[in-house]
């Protein structure tokens, strides 16, 4: 009998340490968890915010207005502009020491191809080919919008060993930390901050988006 108590102390030991970690463990769980789904959420709610007062903008406002808005916006997410009839948008990539390389956002089946369609790529998977990224959105909110938008450049953001991104044709993204989270190789980016502002510009057959860095 002597011989067990032992075993039998060590038992309630390990059961009390196990019970204690999982009073500890559990909530800080929980509690993370609830913290990325409002961060998530906030982030999805201000985009459609940011295609509401887009639309408004472009519907209600005289050619030369200027009007500024908040964008909050999530690790590894992008928003992604379409012209009608493209199937996705190129951003070729120069890069200041490393390889340069080619991002491809394929363009997803909630838009009308007749239609300009603005997107926010929630989440992605990606492919590699050599030097391009090809990128399948897999939870994704997209508008059809009946006005041309463009952005003043391509290279949003603060440089991270990077020169440029230039985009084909009038597609162009704006994103935080997708090309970052994607590939491990790619360390060649513009680093955007969760908040920043942006400034809707109109013109006689467009809208013009340009962005101020200065958000934190």
């Amino acid at each position: 009998m002597a011989s067990k108590i032992p075993k039998q102390g060590m038992m309630v030991q390990f059961l009390t340490t196990l019970i204690l970690a999982l009073i500890i463990f559990v909530p800080a769980c929980y509690f993370t968890s609830n913290i990325f789904f409002r961060t998530s959420e906030q982030a999805k709610d201000n985009y459609v915010d940011f295609v509401k007062e887009l639309t408004d903008f472009a519907e209600q406002e005289p050619v030369g207005a200027r009007k500024s808005i908040l964008l909050i916006m999530d690790e590894a997410t992008a928003i992604v502009y379409f012209e009608k009839g493209a199937q996705e948008a190129v951003i070729d990539v120069d890069a200041e020491l490393r390889l340069d390389y080619t991002l491809h956002l394929q363009k997803p089946g909630q838009c009308d191809d007749a239609q300009n369609c603005l997107c926010l790529f929630r989440s992605s998977e990606f492919e590699t080919e050599g030097t391009d990224l090809f990128f399948i959105p897999k939870r994704v909110i997209c508008s059809d919008i009946n006005y041309d938008l463009e952005v003043e450049t391509c290279s949003i953001g603060k440089p991270e060993e990077v020169n440029s991104y230039v985009c084909s044709g009038n597609n162009f993204m704006i994103e935080r930390h997708l090309a970052k989270k994607s590939a491990p190789e790619v360390a060649s980016y513009y680093e955007l901050p969760r908040r920043t502002v942006l400034y809707f510009v109109k013109f006689e057959d467009r809208i013009r988006l340009i962005g101020d860095y200065g958000g934190q």
